[in-house]
Formats: C-alpha cells, structure tokens, sequence
C-alpha cells in the first residue's frame, strides 16, 4: 500500500452509518503494556484477572501524517481492498511511539483494550478530515511565498482560501493569525486565529510547526496582557497552559524561554502586589515566591542559548528591581542579605543590557526611572 487507499468504516454492525477513513497499516504484533507495580505486587493479577491494557504493534504502510497521542481505529476487513472497500470498527488505540526500523520499515505502538479481536490480523485506519488536505497545503504554502515576499494582500488571500479548503487544520489559522500578528493589521483577529489553531492543535503533524505556534501564540498573549494594562489574569492562566504544552516538546528553544519568562515575571507581578491583609496573603506569597524563581530560571536557561540577546538582561533587571522593591521594608532590620544579592544581580545584568542594547533601540523607562 504505496499510495492512499480509503475504506468506509461501520462503527455499528447492521447499522447504516459509514464513515470514510484511510488506511495507514495493519497490525503485526500483541503485548500488554508493562504491569504497573504497587507495594511488589501486580495489582491487576491480585483480583485473579489481568486488565492491562493491550500494547499493539502496527506496521505503518501509509503515513499521512501520524503523531504521538493521534487516535488509530482497528478494522476488521478483507485485504483486498480494491474490491472490497468496507470493514467494522472493532477497536481503537492510542499512539504511543512511532519509529523507523533499518529492515522492516516504519513501526507505530499504539494502548488499548482490544478485548476479544487481539491476536487477529486487523487493518489500521484514520479519520479522513477532509478531502482537500493536499490542496490546502499547497494553498498555505503559496500564502508562505507571498508572505516571505511581504505581500500581504495575496498572503492573507492564499490563507483564507487555506481554511476554507481544511477549516480543523491548525496552520491556516496559525499562518494568518501569525500574519495579523507580524504586521499589525487586524490585530484582534489575530487572537480569534490563534485560538482555532490551538482548539485544533492535535492535528498539527510537524513538531517544529507546533513550537512555532505556541511561542507566538505566548508572544501574543503577553502583549495582549500589556495593552489591557496589566489586568487580565486569565490571559496569563491561558499563555500557562500554553507553556506547558510546549515544554512537552523542549525546553531549550530560546523564544519559547524568553516568552515564557515574561509570562511568569507578570504572574509574579500579579501576586507580589496582591493584598498581604486577606486571608489569601499566605498563599499568594507562595505563589509569588515561586513565579519569581520560575521566572528567574527561564532566563537563566534562555541565557545559555543565546547570552548575546538584550531582552533577556532587560527581563532580569525588572524581575531584580520588582523584587527588590518588594522586599525592602519587610524587616525592621534594615536591608537584608538577600536584598544585597539581588542588588548585585540587578546590577550585572544592567551592565550586560547596556552592553548587548541596539543603538537604534530606545532604553527601557523602567529601567532608566530606578537608575536616576
């Protein structure tokens, strides 16, 4: 199976109502998934029944764009699929790995409770979302062109024609809403665009695409949290969520530490001056003390990658002076030790700001106001 075959998938014997998928492979081998211990024993084998779910080997044949955690659909069928094109949906599993072999070709496993159709020779199918997949992709990549090419009227018009041809892929909506973003037209729009592409994330099939989208997406949230003056919380709460579905992909890309560092620093904002006389002072000090050292942590890491960028030594010296105001006065002792540290570290990297800052780059006002 070299090319696209489709088959039509019966969730229901006897029932009427078929669905269009494509077949991607067929299964070649059954496990269950490691026992999970506890206390040294088997729990599951304690009952006298092994409910462990069903591991499932899949011999990819067609990939049309396979991904960990993608939903796969077992159909029981005939093999020759050019006569006969329907088949039962008998079963359905989870991707769990998918890779390369150097004989055999390319592997997917795949979690499950397969019940009594394990151990049979089953095909494997996906959904078909839409028939004009390939279209669009050629539409968004002509939206790409003309984009690289600053020509926006055509860009804008290649990735709306992109969404009408596949609405449920995420890149058309990311690529327009990334274009609204860059260029300052339709600003607002680009939130609404942002958020279909993010609704629609689990049908991303580039890694790399996808981190591109939730840094931007963050990027953006984080000025949107700006231009609405520092107030929206759920805007932050929702670039969190963005985070950590990116950090699932790396941790090490320096866009995605930069922005993501910004988002802590304002959430660590948030709380610092939250007020300390309520019966929440205790838990919004936690919760400050620990945006502050995610904060400081992401720069950091941001830092080894690219100890040359100004805007990271911009970040660390506001998340210093933050601190530092919020901790003088705390303690009838005078200035604390910390507060000491935290002068010195404000103090580097305002020396490394001014030393890495563009000349065509104005300096930041909140900086400059604490040096005068």
């Amino acid at each position: 199976m070299e090319s696209r075959e489709l088959v039509y998938a019966f969730r229901e014997a006897g029932k009427p109502e078929k669905e269009k998928m494509i077949l991607v492979g067929e299964t070649v081998l059954y496990d269950k998934v490691k026992p999970i211990e506890e206390e040294g024993k088997n729990k599951y084998l304690d009952i006298g029944v092994d409910t462990r779910a069903d591991l499932v080997t899949i011999k990819i044949n067609f990939d049309p764009g396979l991904r960990v955690g993608q939903t796969l659909y077992l159909i029981e069928k005939d093999f020759d699929h050019k006569n006969y094109k329907n088949g039962n949906i008998v079963a359905q599993i989870e991707i769990k790995s998918i890779f390369q072999t150097s004989f055999i070709g390319k592997r997917a496993r795949g979690v499950g409770n397969l019940g009594l159709v394990k151990d049979k020779n089953l095909m494997v199918a996906v959904p078909l979302v839409s028939e004009k997949i390939e279209p669009a992709i050629v539409e968004r990549k002509k939206g790409d062109y003309h984009f690289s090419r600053n020509e926006i009227a055509e860009s804008i018009r290649a990735y709306k024609h992109t969404i009408s041809l596949d609405p449920s892929s995420p890149m058309g909506h990311f690529r327009l809403g990334l274009l609204y973003k860059k260029t300052g037209e339709a600003y607002i729009s680009a939130g609404a665009e942002f958020s279909m592409a993010w609704k629609n994330r689990k049908r991303f099939g580039n890694p790399q695409e996808e981190l591109e989208f939730y840094t931007e997406y963050v990027d953006y949230l984080n000025h949107k949290y700006e231009t609405e003056g520092f107030k929206n919380q759920s805007i932050l709460l929702k670039s969190m969520e963005i985070i950590r579905e990116a950090f699932k992909l790396t941790g090490s890309d320096p866009e995605l530490l930069i922005n993501s560092a910004l988002t802590y620093y304002y959430l660590y904002r948030e709380k610092s001056t939250s007020d300390k006389t309520t019966i929440q002072a205790s838990a919004n000090r936690k919760k400050s003390d620990a945006y502050f050292e995610i904060s400081e942590k992401l720069t950091k890491d941001a830092n080894k990658l690219t100890p040359s960028d100004y805007r990271i030594y911009l970040l660390a010296c506001k998340l210093y002076l933050d601190r530092i105001g919020e901790l003088t006065g705390q303690s009838g002792l005078g200035e604390s030790e910390e507060i000491g540290i935290l002068k010195d570290k404000f103090a580097d990297s305002l020396e490394k700001y001014k030393t890495f800052k563009p000349a065509s780059v104005p300096g930041d006002p909140y900086v400059l106001k604490s040096i005068n």
